[in-house]
């Protein structure tokens, strides 16, 4: 599954550009220039900057020009913020061919930074990202952060896999250029070239081809971990593994217990046994659609129907009449958009890991059905898939690398071996033997033709069949020794990485393994979400408390999944101010329903700036219904204070809402100072504020409306 990289800072470089026999990496090794495989000759990555820190746990000091000796591997201050040392190892591309091309496997250092960790760092942390596709190093700062206090003892290595980032990413430019469904022949021919340039752009010794489509699997990426460790002279580390990186984190640790003091798996993708079918997916779906309504109080109160009856009625609709219309894209631009079956099941999908669609799918899915009114679903649909169907080029993120792991590692409901044609004709067969409600409210056709880049159902028809075989994991349970502690984190609104799949795989780690399922939470626990902050709390707080005393995972405090902030869904998108529900009068009030009802809709609005300002593009909205809004951050685009101005913003037809809001995306509190004015009725003006990350949330509102005092109280729309 390919998800929007969960990071605070996104490093978004141009892929360099190559003739067409060497688009796929940079850093080729001419056979005979490379050192045995068993001990692959290190290769220093030139970078400039200036890097923090300046030793590190098995360093020998820095070297002269600024370099620095980490084992056997000589870095440089990379040019990146945060700021580390960069290096790079060359690995065999093939390790069945001891005299065959190399590959660059890149990684950025970053030494412990306290007093304490000068002298003698207690460990180091290795760093492994999802996608698969994504560089880690893209998420160094998001990595940093999940760490903490913990840098003041312990190493960060964070290592971008074969294919990936530095390490030689994969760049299949028609791939990357393709645009729209990726069920269509265009698309899966576009796939199936991109695995064809593979197996011609690396030459054996003789000058034959090597066959590389396949040679980009977990399994050799977990060896060259092994082998960067080595020179590193690195003894053990925690290794942590977010999405995918859990998948490559279980077949390392099959491979290499030895080299571990403890393992986290993030959002847990199952490897051994994993469906084809990927049923526990659509099986958390339908629950947690009603869970993020039920645990929010206005939805709770005010959904006209459960969610999931709601998106069943959408999908019905939607199969024989697609909406379409206008609406606003994260550039603040009005465009076209239409929803048909397809986008229903990727914003489903979707959800798994981005809370809004949580938040406004079923109340847009009731707009549609109930008022025929099409503007909210419309908006949403632009929003997750411009956000969550898109992604940076190489190096940030590597379509090709997806696949090249995808079509190789993944179970598949075809026979790999067999040419496309007869793959094609084993999928049909596969889906027509399937009930219809199997995958209800989609068919099963639907559900096998999503988005490639979720589950790559149809995507690999057209990859070269395989020459090697090379399973991720090919040890039994337990694959895990029990000196090696093992923390398994899932959100349980997670419907990417389920969190009954979480279980079964800590179950499959073994004995030293446990598995904490955090409430409230989608894909990833532990790392910041750039759009949606505050939720990665529990998951940091229990990653730290793991990693700080691995052995103490039995006894690890869960405390705080108790008190995880539930997703404010919505109760309905309001077409006019009759159909807002008032905010509840509060003490000395003297303000009359209609008047709540507008203070509520100013809320909403504020809200809904909330929800879409981490989506957008740039800085500048328009309102759901009409005006428009801009905001600016404090210290930048990366500062926590958010500062928004409202100007004649329409949450609703018939009122505007202009004035200020001040949200502080650290601790979550919100202040806003609003005019509501309404069409037929007397202005009023309204103070609000609340907290988005505190685990139960009330708005307070104070205002006026015709002299007279608007005291009240709602919860977060």
């Amino acid at each position: 599954m390919r998800l929007r990289a969960r990071a605070l800072i996104a490093v978004l470089a141009t892929a360099l550009t190559l003739p067409a026999a060497q688009a796929v990496s940079a850093d080729l090794a001419v056979p005979g220039h490379r050192a045995p495989p068993s001990r692959p000759a290190a290769r220093t990555d030139v970078a400039s900057g200036t890097a923090a820190g300046t030793t590190a746990g098995t360093t020998s000091g820095t070297a002269a020009g600024g370099a620095l000796q980490v084992g056997s591997v000589r870095l440089t201050p990379c040019g990146s913020k945060p700021s580390g040392w960069c290096g790079k190892v060359q690995e065999p591309l093939d390790r069945s061919d001891p005299t065959g091309p190399t590959i660059g496997v890149a990684f950025e250092w970053f030494p412990a930074t306290g007093p304490t960790g000068l002298a003698d760092p207690v460990g180091t942390v290795v760093a492994v990202d999802g996608g698969p596709g994504w560089g880690s190093t893209s998420s160094r700062a998001a990595y940093l952060a999940m760490l903490g206090p913990l840098r003041t003892q312990r190493n960060l290595l964070v290592l971008d896999l074969r294919g990936t980032g530095r390490s030689g990413a994969i760049t299949c430019q028609a791939l990357q250029d393709a645009q729209g469904s990726t069920d269509t022949d265009a698309f899966r021919q576009a796939v199936g070239a991109c695995g064809d340039q593979l197996d011609h752009t690396w030459k054996h010794a003789d000058g034959s081809w090597v066959h590389a489509a396949d040679l980009f699997g977990t399994a050799q990426a977990a060896r060259d971990l092994a082998d960067v460790l080595a020179q590193l002279a690195l003894p053990k580390v925690d290794l942590y593994g977010d999405s995918y990186g859990t998948w490559f984190a279980q077949s390392y640790a099959s491979r290499y217990p030895r080299t571990l003091n403890s393992v986290t798996l993030d959002a847990s993708y199952e490897v051994l046994g994993l469906d084809p079918w990927y049923r526990s997916s659509l099986a958390t779906a339908r629950t947690a659609f009603g869970l993020a309504c039920a645990r929010s109080s206005a939805c709770a109160a005010g959904a006209p129907r459960d969610p999931w009856a709601a998106i069943s009625q959408l999908a019905t609709l939607l199969r024989s009449a697609p909406v379409s219309g206008t609406t606003t894209d994260l550039n603040g631009h009005t465009v076209g958009e239409t929803v048909t079956t397809a986008t229903l099941l990727d914003l489903v999908t979707n959800a798994g890991s981005d809370p809004a669609v949580y938040k406004g799918l079923p109340a847009a899915a009731d707009a549609v059905l109930d008022d025929g009114d099409p503007a909210p679903l419309l908006r949403l649909a632009a929003q997750s898939v411009g956000y969550d169907n898109t992604t940076p080029p190489p190096p940030a993120y590597s379509d090709g690398l997806y696949f090249a792991v995808a079509c190789t590692d993944y179970p598949q409901l075809f026979d790999r071996s067999a040419p496309p044609d007869r793959r094609a004709e084993q999928l049909r067969q596969a889906v027509a033997g399937q009930p219809a409600s199997a995958f209800s409210p989609f068919t099963a056709s639907e559900w096998t033709g999503m988005n490639a880049y979720t589950n790559t159902f149809t995507g690999c028809l057209d990859w070269p069949a395989p020459v090697h075989t090379d399973p991720p994991v090919t040890a039994t349970p337990p694959l895990v020794p029990g000196s090696v502690p093992v923390l398994v984190l899932g959100g349980d609104l997670d419907s990417l990485t389920p969190a009954v799949d979480g279980q079964r795989v800590a179950q499959q780690m073994g004995p030293s393994a446990r598995f904490v399922g955090v409430p409230n939470l989608t894909h990833i626990t532990a790392m910041a979400d750039a759009a949606w902050p505050g939720p990665e709390a529990c998951g940091q707080r229990l990653y730290r408390q793991f990693t700080a005393d691995p052995g103490s995972l039995g006894s690890l405090d869960t405390g705080c999944t108790a008190g995880t902030t539930p997703i404010a869904a919505l109760a309905a998108y309001p077409a006019l101010l009759a159909d807002v529900a008032p905010a509840a009068a509060g003490s000395g009030n003297q303000a009359d329903p209609s008047a709540l009802r507008a203070a509520a809709a100013g809320v909403a609005t504020v809200d809904d700036a909330l929800t879409r300002y981490g989506y957008l593009s740039g800085t500048h909205d328009l309102g759901p219904r009409g005006g428009s809004w801009s905001a600016s951050a404090s210290g930048g685009s990366g500062g926590s204070a958010v500062s928004f101005a409202f100007h004649g913003t329409r949450w609703v037809g018939d009122a505007t809402t202009d004035g200020t809001a001040r949200w502080d995306r650290t601790d979550g509190t919100v202040t806003a100072r609003l005019t509501v004015h309404r069409d037929g009725a007397p202005d009023l003006t309204v103070t609000a504020s609340w907290n988005t990350v505190a685990p139960t949330t009330t708005v307070t509102l104070a205002g006026t409306v015709t002299g007279a005092s608007l005291q009240g109280t709602m919860a977060q729309p």
